[in-house]
């Protein structure tokens, strides 16, 4: 059972004791991975020195000519993720930079068992150490206020290769279908404006200790991987993302949130599902381990997403395209056609839904459009009782775009896809060409 896979831990309350001390890490010897002697400054740079070890298998889709991406954790994912106490408290100063030159994927480590979850994002330094002391705060508050069976083993400082942070050790009991106990170590450190997110878990002997061995082996191999990136701590920590790299020249090139609407801002729903009109689900699926990523999602007067992914080749932009398209197409059948996506809520179309080819410039892809009316909005009136939705995924070479609005149809749904295509294509033209 592919233990670092699940979707969340559920985390027992009987007390382990393991002591997390600096004079274990001292032991450790050097990194297994190069250590260049200056910090990744692009997360194309990040992707290059990480691909040796890049757990890239792609997984066949039950859906035709579709393929799953090798896995990798959502970049809007909160830090600390499975730390998630019942009034939710300080969850949304863990929410991840948005809008920034990312990566995220699973690592191959011959030192554990099971891939490591990695995510980087370069960010301004400020912010980054806001991040590592909110993620931080947020041990010190699944401690006080645990989800019933919840414990945190430990916590202590990171400091490793000019990378400074917060190390934490969380168990469960019945973590296998075997009744195995489970452990799960995440490491949040900052170097500079880079920001990182290092997990890796394992099983043990129900009743028993998660062991030293698997500690300091994944803590070995996080801090290899760290120092690939971060580069030699002698050398200056990066102040920020080169200018020259075409995932930062893509993620200046974003619009204003103002520009989309009233009262824009970042999503402050770490799960986001609140915050989607219609079809909740279907915008994760476009997430690619090991590619280089911008992500940043909005809301106010309409609700927006933004992705830009960097593959290694045109096959794979691709088939990372028409994965959300696709994967939002596939509903749920009933005997009056498919409801959009898969939701259970008594939806009908204002406007049918429709695919088609769209060319802007050097992109080229499809566009997805539709508007529907919710019949039960009284049951839910933070809802619209209508809403248009519009999409464009789009490619050039092996950079991939994809573009979402949604917003109120109201009496006129053709006037508001008419708006939110206007919208969409105003920031695709910002864009510059990708590779």
């Amino acid at each position: 059972m592919d233990l670092s896979r699940r979707p969340g831990l559920r985390i027992a309350a009987a007390a382990v004791t393991l002591l997390f001390t600096l004079g274990g890490f001292d032991q450790l010897k050097m990194p297994v991975l190069p250590m260049p002697a200056d910090a990744a400054a692009s997360a194309e740079e990040i992707a290059e020195r990480l691909r040796d070890r890049l757990d890239d298998e792609v997984f066949e889709s039950f859906l035709p000519d579709l393929t799953f991406a090798p896995f990798a954790m959502s970049l809007d994912t909160p830090l600390l993720h499975w730390c998630w106490p019942e009034q939710k408290q300080g969850i949304e100063a863990r929410l991840p930079p948005e809008g920034v030159p990312a990566y995220t994927g699973e690592l191959h480590a011959p030192e554990v068992a099971d891939p490591l979850e990695v995510r980087f994002w370069i960010t301004s330094p400020d912010q980054a150490s806001r991040l590592v002391a909110a993620t931080r705060r947020g041990t010190e508050e699944c401690g006080r206020r645990p989800r019933e069976g919840d414990a945190i083993s430990d916590v202590a400082d990171f400091d490793r290769w000019g990378w400074h942070g917060v190390r934490t050790l969380v168990t469960t009991e019945s973590w296998t279908e075997y009744g195995d106990s489970g452990a799960r170590v995440t490491i949040v450190a900052a170097r500079g404006a880079l920001l990182a997110e290092m997990s890796w878990a394992w099983a043990f002997e129900a009743g028993g200790r998660p062991g030293q061995s698997p500690l300091l082996q994944g803590t070995e191999a996080a801090a290899s991987v760290l120092a690939a990136v971060g580069g030699a701590p002698s050398a200056p920590a990066p102040a920020g993302a080169t200018s020259r790299a075409t995932s930062t020249m893509m993620a200046a090139a974003l619009p204003p949130p103002s520009v989309y609407g009233k009262d824009m801002r970042p999503w402050p729903d770490p799960v986001g599902l609140l915050h989607d009109l219609v079809c909740p689900s279907s915008f994760d699926e476009n997430v690619h381990g090991g590619a280089p990523a911008i992500t940043r999602r909005l809301i106010g007067e309409v609700s927006i997403r933004e992705d830009v992914l960097f593959l290694a080749d045109e096959q794979s932009a691709e088939q990372a395209r028409i994965r959300p398209i696709r994967w939002a197409r596939w509903g749920v059948s009933t005997g009056k056609g498919v409801k959009p996506c898969d939701s259970d809520d008594a939806l009908s179309y204002s406007i049918d839904r429709r695919l088609e080819p769209f060319t802007r410039g050097s992109w080229t892809g499809e566009i997805d459009t539709f508007a529907v009316r919710r019949p039960d909005s009284q049951r839910h009136p933070a809802r619209h009782d209508s809403v248009a939705h519009i999409a464009v995924a789009v490619r050039h070479g092996s950079t991939m775009v994809y573009l979402r609005w949604q917003g109120p149809a109201g009496a006129d749904p053709a006037a508001a896809l008419r708006r939110g295509r206007a919208a969409l294509t105003r920031t695709l033209d910002l864009l510059p060409a990708g590779g």
